[in-house]
């Protein structure tokens, strides 16, 4: 069937969701010309609460690859971005490359409390997108990749950090630490607003993006950064619930998410501050004890860290006309972490950080190569953990993970499907990954051991 045929997505899709939590307000069907060749489009409208447990509905495209219509029976990998809405040609590149890729679109103002921006509206959206996502039968369980950039990057560390199983996360200069941020920005703001350089171009559309941030923070959060929600939003307070493979991808010029929450001594001679006065140690700005909470404090030696240079040819973003499309250049990312280690953290050094945005290049890190090994070499045993597998088990029995006080829970039977299926993916993978398993259910505390003995006795079924 060609796939310039209109109702070919409808047809393909038609029974492919499962959704038991009846999440599923309306689907569409499109065959969009982008790039001068067409790919098929399914708009997907689903329900989800926000973190006050308030319900809103949302959007999510999901871009359908050619492959699917020439072997329906076929498993293919996804490609989920987190966050922020893709835009049609990188969307529709992925899927010429053989990926399904799943994206959210931009919510309405006033749709999602406190705000739009993933930082502010926090994972529930792509957290409620995922199970819908992982139960399609014509997605590959085990080749899942959870992308995003900024905040779509802390938005992809967090859906990997409930994700079971994934192959990768590779996020593009993400917060990692909300607390630091909150007080970065807090202290940032008023510089901003009071003494900024005279006729900079970048300040505008810093105070357009960061006040609205600011205030749904404070909405949501409260202004003391000691208090749990910032941390507990924080990417790098669930650390051990990543147990997948990650990429991570930083700059050393970003003004927008400074590389302090990252990791100190980087970046040879980077400087202690920022223009006009804005510290970038924790210390001076905040007593919040969370806020100096480095990524690499808590992966230690489990991290390859690696300085990445500058692509040559690379060319400055002062020196672009940002009114007109922006040509990026990959940043070759490495295929895979050095000395067996399950995260990558890459530096771009492009020197110190000046008032702008993330990158003082106009740059992209090429994950591509990162993602495909990650699928070649599977699912590891080692992604079922202690701290993991506590999570699952919270998730089936309702308890909150992410944030206790807040609602980021879906409605219990998405949860406790979506647990069971991850599951049985994993077992089902080897009698390796079953012993892993049966080893450490056992040992879950006497409240946790909530799943159904029919299921616990398939599980162990898959030991030979």
């Amino acid at each position: 069937m060609p796939v310039t045929d209109a109702t070919w997505a409808e047809r393909f899709m038609a029974g492919a969701f499962t959704d038991p939590a009846g999440r599923i307000s309306g689907l569409g069907y499109e065959n969009r010309s982008v790039g001068g060749e067409h790919v098929s489009v399914v708009t997907l409208r689903f329900t989800a609460e926000d973190m006050r447990g308030e319900a809103y509905e949302a959007t999510a495209e999901i871009f359908l690859p050619a492959v699917l219509a020439e072997r329906p029976s076929e498993r293919a990998p996804v490609w989920f971005n987190c966050g922020y809405e893709l835009a049609d040609e990188a969307a529709a590149e992925r899927a010429r490359q053989g990926w399904i890729v799943v994206t959210p679109c931009e919510p309405a103002p006033g749709e999602v409390f406190p705000g739009a921006n993933p930082l502010v509206r926090g994972p529930n959206t792509e957290f409620v997108l995922a199970h819908l996502v992982r139960g399609l039968a014509f997605a590959d369980p085990a080749a899942i990749v959870y992308s995003g950039g900024s905040a779509g990057g802390s938005s992809a560390l967090l859906v990997a950090a409930e994700a079971f199983p994934a192959a990768a996360a590779v996020p593009a200069v993400p917060v990692v630490n909300l607390a630091y941020q909150g007080a970065y920005l807090f202290a940032t703001l008023p510089l901003l607003t009071s003494d900024p350089p005279p006729d900079h171009p970048a300040v505008p559309a810093l105070l357009q993006v960061t006040v609205s941030i600011a205030e749904g923070w404070r909405l949501a959060y409260g202004e003391d950064l000691s208090g749990p929600g910032w941390w507990e939003h924080s990417p790098v307070a669930h650390v051990p619930r990543i147990t997948c493979r990650v990429a991570a991808v930083f700059s050393s010029a970003d003004f927008l998410i400074p590389l302090e929450q990252v990791g100190a001594g980087l970046v040879p001679d980077a400087p202690a501050g920022l223009e006009f006065g804005a510290a970038r140690a924790a210390a001076d700005l905040t007593d919040a004890e969370h806020a100096r909470i480095r990524l690499l404090d808590v992966l230690g030696d489990g991290a390859d860290v690696q300085v990445l240079p500058v692509p040559a040819g690379a060319p400055a973003m002062e020196d672009l006309d940002l009114t007109r499309p922006v040509t990026e250049t990959p940043v070759p990312v490495p295929d895979v972490p050095t000395g067996g280690k399950r995260w990558l953290v890459a530096v771009v050094d492009e020197g110190p950080a000046l008032l702008g945005g993330h990158w003082r290049h106009a740059l992209a890190p090429d994950f591509e190569p990162f993602a495909a090994r990650a699928i070649a070499d599977g699912i590891g045993v080692v992604q079922l953990t202690r701290a993991k597998l506590d999570q699952l088990l919270d998730r089936y029995r309702g308890v909150e993970w992410l944030a206790p006080g807040f609602r980021h829970l879906d409605r219990p039977p998405a949860e406790q499907l979506d647990v069971e299926r991850g599951l049985r993916a994993y077992c089902a993978l080897s009698p390796a990954h079953a012993r892993r398993f049966a080893d450490l259910y056992p040992e879950s505390d006497a409240e946790r051991r909530v799943l159904p003995d029919g299921l616990v006795r398939d599980l162990l079924g898959l030991l030979h």
